[in-house]
């Protein structure tokens, strides 16, 4: 990862850098993004604080490539069943097939529109989760309700989202407010959530799931110089889908990147990440 985001700064403006299937309308950006921050150990540790243990089920709502169907796996073990939902097919299949080559559970993916989805096959189960979903979802309560059905008495139901709202640098700096301009924009433009994760209590609540039981946040904050590439990268993933919604231009693009160099050369600026929010709830 770091090769490549080293490699960003060179390309070319609207170069799509390999979007995962939930961002191909918004290009590459926003999974260079997403893998960036959504590290293995922040999802690791809600797993742990709800209890995922041996000879368990959980189900992994819009599964993608299967990460977090293996980090399951992982804590059920050959005892445990783990199932994804996924709505892109050839996605689905491919990570079907390499989570079953690994071993270590029993493995079942569902390609199907999670809200079009009433009785699942295997449900219902002792944990049901999604990560970096429901931002994505014009109702994100549905989604929720639908978990809570798939889940027994006794199990838990976990939710894993962003909150791009706490993004920023300090000391202001003009380059950061062209990023976030862009990034705000094609992100509404698109109809995602920029501030789902801190929205999971409430929307547990209107799902009747209930206040959660438990929250847990991580966000990093450090020097420009080690974030300034990324940021270079995803403005240019976004650059094409910005340009369509009329937000961005070659001119303003390439004034940013010099001006997000500068400002990472200078060695005073700090960033801070979104906050990666989880909230979890024990349901009766």
């Amino acid at each position: 990862m770091r090769i490549l985001i080293a490699a960003l700064v060179g390309l070319p403006l609207g170069v799509v850098l390999g979007p995962e299937a939930p961002l191909i309308a918004m290009g590459g950006g926003l999974a260079l993004l997403f893998a960036s921050l959504a590290r293995a150990p922040a999802t690791e540790a809600v797993l742990d604080k709800v209890g995922l243990g041996q000879g368990m089920s959980a189900l992994d709502v819009g599964a993608g490539p299967g990460a977090v169907m293996r980090l399951m796996a992982e804590r059920v073990g050959p005892q445990g069943r783990v199932t994804g939902i996924e709505i892109d097919d050839k996605l689905g299949t491919q990570a079907l097939a390499d989570l079953r080559a690994g071993g270590g559970a029993e493995f079942e993916l569902i390609q199907a529109n999670v809200l079009e989805l009433d009785k699942l096959p295997g449900s219902p189960f002792d944990l049901t989760y999604c990560r970096l979903f429901l931002m994505h979802m014009q109702d994100p309560v549905a989604v929720l309700e639908k978990m809570m059905m798939w889940t027994r008495p006794g199990g838990v139901v976990a939710a894993q989202e962003f909150d791009f709202g706490a993004i920023a640098i300090e000391p202001p700096c003009p380059a950061m407010a062209e990023f976030n301009r862009v990034f705000e924009g094609v992100f509404r433009g698109h109809g995602r959530n920029l501030r789902a994760g801190r929205q999971l209590p409430a929307q547990f609540e209107a799902a009747g799931i209930g206040l959660p039981d438990g929250t847990l946040t991580e966000a990093k904050y450090l020097p420009l110089k080690d974030m300034a590439a990324m940021l270079v990268g995803v403005y240019q993933g976004l650059f094409a889908s910005a340009a369509e919604l009329g937000i961005a231009d070659p001119v303003r693009a390439e004034a940013f990147k010099a001006d997000m160099a500068d400002a990472a050369a200078d060695g005073r600026y700090y960033c801070l990440t979104p906050i990666l929010i989880a909230a979890w709830k024990r349901v009766a």
